[in-house]
């Protein structure tokens, strides 16, 4: 499984992921988008450029557009993991941690799905299921 976080989330907290990720079976790769491109590119150039198949971690909708963002997605086979609202309301420790004690459920999710967009609560619960967007 390949991972991607979105420009509008920070660099450090998917290099954490990441580091977190190193000896987790089946995770190829955590990157920030800045990795791969500059952080400034529109989401219409990566998304197809990104490659066949990836786990987007974002707090954007993928709306803009007129769902041309959302279409490109679906082409590409990228599953979307979006943070609720409520997450930009918290401090970057509060708001990584919160990720950190997701993250579990995150990749047991990822690996049984393929394609689509899913929402990540603030709220957490070992029993909460992603609700599609």
């Amino acid at each position: 499984m390949r991972f991607l976080f979105d420009a509008n989330l920070p660099p450090d907290l998917a290099h954490a992921i990441r580091e977190l990720c190193s000896s987790e079976p089946g995770v190829d790769e955590v990157i920030h988008l800045s990795d791969r491109f500059r952080r400034s590119t529109p989401d219409l150039q990566w998304i197809p450029t990104l490659g066949q198949g990836w786990y987007i971690i974002s707090t954007d909708k993928f709306a803009k557009s007129r769902g041309q963002e959302r279409e490109a997605l679906r082409r590409a086979g990228h599953t979307v993991y979006v943070l609720d609202p409520q997450w930009s309301k918290h401090p970057f420790w509060l708001k990584s941690s919160r990720l950190v004690l997701w993250w579990p459920q995150v990749l047991e999710h990822a690996r049984l799905t393929a394609g689509g967009g899913f929402r990540i609560p603030w709220q957490h619960s070992s029993s909460k299921k992603f609700q599609g967007l």
